[in-house]
């Protein structure tokens, strides 16, 4: 069977703070779907790359890595491996002097 050229797509950002262990899901919803139109002239690949050059702006306020998973169903269990994914550091603010460091 021929699949079609265009397909829906899911996606959701993690972040991961500095120190800490793991990934947690950032944003309200678990899953989001990825606008038709933003599919409409250029692979995922491409909007999700867009999606992550904005992202150290629109969260300066947060230091660590940043992951985008994007998925072709709306639902993905737990394992279920991304189509595409890209990490990206997130550099925030400047970590404050370490505590009981003395000033020299």
């Amino acid at each position: 069977m021929k699949r079609p050229h265009w397909q829906p797509y899911w996606w959701r950002l993690r972040f991961r703070a500095d120190g800490e262990p793991e990934f947690a899901v950032l944003g309200p919803e678990p899953v989001n779907r990825v606008p038709n139109d933003a599919l409409r002239n250029v692979p995922l690949e491409v909007w999700a790359d867009a999606l992550l050059e904005e992202a150290p702006d629109e969260l300066d306020d947060l230091r660590g890595e940043l992951l985008l998973e994007c998925f072709t169903e709306p639902a993905p269990t737990e394992g279920t491996p991304p189509v595409y994914s890209r990490q990206v550091r997130l550099p925030g603010p400047a970590l404050p002097p370490y505590p009981g460091r003395r000033r020299t």
